[in-house]
């Protein structure tokens, strides 16, 4: 199957390709450039996006849910809901996220997940973010006190292989005794150990960093205050190039003074853009639950009844609408932090999360709102508000 666009800007992320056009051959991009440059063979489908942008797909390490729906749910159909919501938002590839629970029931989670990606290989669930469970009880933001485990190489290794494989990151206290060998344990295992809702000092984290550790989750939520006298995670994370950190950019979470601050420090190529998104994701305001709890939504803030912040509604085309226009990045540094930078993460940025020649053919289809018209999944066209392609 080949088909081509044209009439479109396409941004790669690290360039913006004026009046391009891009050809798709089967799962693949086949040619790609200005209109005037590319070959489309006689015969080939040609739709006209009559200026629209066109950018990698999104790639969103950190979804607990959306569209009504939890990755908590013991359901397959809350998965297929939560999947075609973001679909419909330019998300690609995303990491379930799942949170602290008692052992029986995050294996059968984890299980139930991964299960789900091994049947539904053309779905945007990539794998598993496990927020928790072994994180500090003292900063431990949504999560039940009760669920949270004492550090134990054992028990996490039971935990990983009900998921098989389908673990990428794992968000982790290095300070609490017992941690750095979890850490240890899961960087070798192929996991990404993701320090947060952590009261870790900078030796803490130099430790944590030797033995695996190489993401900040949620950076200034659910982490030690920066101070002057006790550096701690949030200087770690400036500092250190070895940590790329996750940034939910709403505007409620982290203020847009301070997104400004941490891209002039890591730059375009050390954040990574995550909603956080919970069930109430794309839902009224209102009541709903969370972590087995009341969570609170009331005009885009997510909250428990005591007032502690609790994940977000955010979509990713609007955390690239916000780096734009609250924070003043380029464009192209905010696409490349909603696509490539995750892929990279994942170790998939040789095929996903930029746009050139033998690159899947993920792609987002925007307007100058940065409004999602159409989202294509490795050639196929799994969302579109408009006529843009045949049905």
């Amino acid at each position: 199957m080949t088909y081509a666009i044209q009439n479109v800007k396409i941004i790669t992320p690290f360039r913006i390709v004026e009046n391009g056009a891009i050809v798709i051959t089967n799962k693949k991009i086949s040619n790609m450039g200005k209109v005037s440059d590319v070959n489309i063979a006689p015969g080939t489908p040609v739709y006209d996006l009559k200026g629209k942008t066109v950018t990698p797909g999104f790639i969103d390490l950190l979804v607990h849910g959306g569209g009504g729906k939890g990755f908590a749910d013991d359901s397959d159909e809350s998965i297929k809901t939560i999947s075609d919501f973001f679909f419909s938002h330019g998300t690609t590839g995303m990491l379930a996220s799942l949170f602290s629970k008692k052992i029986d029931l995050l294996k059968k989670d984890v299980d139930r997940i991964a299960t789900y990606s091994e049947q539904h290989k053309d779905s945007n669930i990539w794998g598993i973010h496990m927020e928790g469970p072994f994180i500090n009880p003292e900063i431990k933001g949504a999560h039940k006190i009760e669920y949270l485990w004492e550090p134990n190489v054992e028990m996490w290794n039971e935990l990983n292989a009900s998921a098989r494989g389908s673990i990428k990151l794992m968000t982790i206290a290095p300070e609490l005794p017992g941690n750095i060998d979890v850490i240890r344990a899961a960087a070798s295992q192929g996991v990404v150990p993701s320090i947060g809702h952590t009261l870790a000092l900078y030796d803490d984290i130099e430790k944590a960093i030797d033995n695996g550790a190489a993401h900040v989750t949620h950076m200034f939520n659910a982490m030690r205050p920066f101070h002057h006298r006790e550096p701690g995670i949030m200087v770690a994370a400036l500092l250190r190039n070895e940590l790329k950190v996750e940034l939910i950019a709403d505007g409620i979470h982290v203020d847009p003074i301070v997104m400004k601050l941490l891209h002039n420090i890591k730059g375009s190529g050390g954040i990574i853009l995550v909603t956080d998104a919970i069930r109430a994701c794309g839902m009224p305001d209102g009541d709903y639950h969370f972590m087995d709890q009341k969570i609170i939504v009331k005009n885009k803030r997510a909250f428990l009844e005591n007032g502690t912040l609790a994940g977000s509604t955010l979509t990713m085309e609007e955390a690239i609408r916000n780096m734009v226009r609250m924070v003043g990045v380029p464009v192209t540094d905010a696409v490349r932090m909603a696509s490539l930078n995750g892929a990279k993460v994942l170790g998939l940025e040789h095929e996903k999360g930029i746009l050139a020649v033998g690159k899947d053919a993920d792609l987002v289809v925007m307007d100058d709102d940065f409004n999602v018209h159409a989202t294509i999944y490795e050639g196929q066209v799994k969302y579109q508000r408009d006529s843009l392609f045949p049905a």
